[in-house]
């Protein structure tokens, strides 16, 4: 199945296509121009792939957390493209993507951290040990100091930022490029396209929401 992957969430934004021939990406802008960009880059990477979106049997979108704006903007994409094609959209969580992102590691078991905001941490552990990385403890938020105890114990852990507490450079690939090869390996059944966030925004904190 040829898959193409939007991430504008992450911190490590980009767009990729996987085939049976192989796979392509390209890196966005680390900024508010990587959704400026989206499209263009979409059109590029397909190129670089001799397909077209057409020949796509499924559009992986990051559901986030992350940007809000960019997960924001990534689903509506997908969603749109996905729509107007009749191909099926599979949102993919942020925290899963980065797990699938350090396959190469060759480990069963993993711990992804992403910058919560505001010193804060957002950490989950996933089992890489099938096609796709699957969940095996909910996504906690905690204090800087708090994920960076935890991650010390983890057998093994990777984070976006990469430096974010202290870890080594592990990531293998792009969250992008890890999506649209975990979609392509084993697809899931498509859903609404619906974002993931780490905290409520500025405008529903001011409402009340947690």
């Amino acid at each position: 199945m040829n898959v193409l992957a939007l991430d504008t969430a992450s911190p490590m934004p980009a767009v990729a296509v996987a085939t049976d021939r192989g796979d392509w990406e390209e890196r966005l802008p680390l900024d508010r121009r990587a959704s400026d960009e989206l499209l263009a880059a979409i059109g590029r990477v397909l190129e670089a792939a001799g397909t077209e979106l057409s020949a796509c049997g499924r559009i992986a979108a990051c559901s986030g957390p992350g940007s809000f704006t960019g997960t924001r903007v990534g689903l509506a994409t997908a969603w749109g493209l996905g729509r107007a094609l009749g191909i099926p959209v599979e949102p993919v969580p942020t925290l899963e993507a980065l797990a699938d992102s350090a396959r190469a590691s060759g480990v069963a078991e993993i711990v992804t951290a992403l910058d919560a905001g505001r010193g804060e941490v957002l950490l989950q552990g996933f089992s890489i040990g099938g096609e796709r990385a699957q969940p095996i403890s909910v996504a906690q938020r905690l204090s800087l100091a708090q994920a960076a105890a935890r991650v010390a114990t983890a057998p093994f852990a990777v984070s976006l930022p990469e430096d974010l507490l202290g870890l080594p450079g592990r990531l293998r690939e792009s969250p992008a490029r890890a999506m649209a090869r975990a979609v392509a390996r084993a697809p899931r059944e498509p859903s609404d396209p619906r974002a993931l966030y780490a905290r409520a925004s500025a405008a529903e904190e001011k409402r009340g929401a947690p």
